[in-house]
């Protein structure tokens, strides 16, 4: 099918071509072979225009531009293109022009046709690309204010996952709050090996013991929005403890992200049947303390957020990971990504 309809766009090309070529030799006959005894005829400027913006149209149709897409004024078209066309596209339709004149396609924009002496000007127009958003969770904070302030300072709407029963975890949590910044619990559950330090989650703890160290750890926590596990491989693969957990969460009307530490996680799971806002975690972006790494990783949640309505990654307030952030996060802004609080992207699993 793809072969005919190029086919049926080349044949209407050269027809177009052919009859503003006859078009133009009529103008010309009319300007050089005088009629009887009568002077001769000026051509009609009209009639000009009128060939020369057949030619082009020609070329635009054979780019599955439609005539309604299309505003002539004068000798400046401008195309509203329904979506972006690469430049060597736009020069491959153009080529039959150049035996009619010149033809610069200066970039996917704007093209400059000259016919008959004429020049003409083709500019394409795009609809707006759709806007990229991502959220960015800082995790592990609690431990020093300053780095805190540091972050808080960048101007980009991150979200603060705060450990509980931490050194900092109030003034910190205060602070990022009174910054206008969305402020979670960092949740420690039993993961693989590594201790996730006080007001863990254990497998094998009672129902009652799990409740009461949930409670003490949100109340260690003010102003918190939502939820996301502090390591947690073992116990996010744990159905029982899980499902305790979110309903709990949903009581007190706070969301949940998996922060994905183990492929086994049960936790979207829990959440559809539970009926809690959930979302997962898409790219941990210092797993490595390389700035090259880091950046890498970033892009990797760039790209993530240009495919998909939403992206989440998250990271940890390391030096590099900071410096990282402070050096690119105004560039992607500046390029038209929005960073968003993670709250954005949860939504109800029902």
């Amino acid at each position: 099918m793809k072969k005919k309809k190029g086919t049926h766009r080349g044949a209407i090309l050269a027809i177009s071509l052919i009859l503003a070529a006859l078009l133009l030799v009529l103008i010309y006959l009319e300007r050089r072979l005088p009629s009887g005894e009568n002077p001769p005829t000026p051509a009609a400027p009209r009639q000009e225009l009128l060939a020369e913006d057949l030619v082009i149209r020609g070329c635009l149709f054979d780019l599955g531009v439609h005539p309604d897409q299309v505003r002539t004024q004068g000798r400046t078209l401008t195309v509203e293109a329904a979506q972006k066309m690469s430049p060597e596209r736009i020069a491959d339709a153009f080529a039959p022009l150049k035996q009619y004149g010149r033809l610069k396609v200066e970039d996917a924009s704007r093209v400059q046709v000259t016919l008959n002496g004429h020049p003409w000007v083709v500019f394409f127009t795009y609809p707006s690309p759709p806007q990229a958003r991502m959220a960015i969770i800082v995790d592990d904070m609690g431990l020093d204010l300053n780095i805190a302030k540091k972050l808080a300072a960048l101007d980009a709407d991150l979200t603060f996952s705060i450990m509980p029963l931490r050194p900092y975890t109030k003034e910190t949590a205060r602070y990022l709050h009174a910054k206008g910044k969305e402020v979670m619990l960092h949740l420690p559950m039993e993961g693989n090996g590594k201790n996730p330090g006080p007001g863990t989650i254990y497998l094998g703890m009672s129902p009652a013991e799990v409740r009461a160290i949930l409670h003490e750890d949100l109340r260690s926590v003010p102003y918190i929005q939502g939820v996301n596990n502090h390591m947690g491989s073992k116990v996010t693969a744990d159905r029982t403890i899980m499902t305790l957990v979110q309903r709990e969460l949903k009581g007190k009307d706070l969301f949940f992200i998996d922060s994905l530490t183990t492929n086994r996680s049960v936790c979207g799971e829990v959440a559809t049947q539970v009926g809690i806002r959930f979302n997962a975690r898409d790219v941990f972006l210092d797993n490595t303390q390389s700035a090259d790494y880091i950046k890498g990783q970033l892009m990797k949640l760039v790209a993530v957020a240009r495919r998909y309505p939403e992206a989440i990654g998250i990271c940890h307030p390391h030096p590099v990971t900071i410096a990282v952030l402070q050096e690119e996060l105004p560039r992607l802004q500046r390029e038209g990504l929005v960073i968003v609080r993670v709250s954005t992207f949860t939504r109800r699993h029902e």
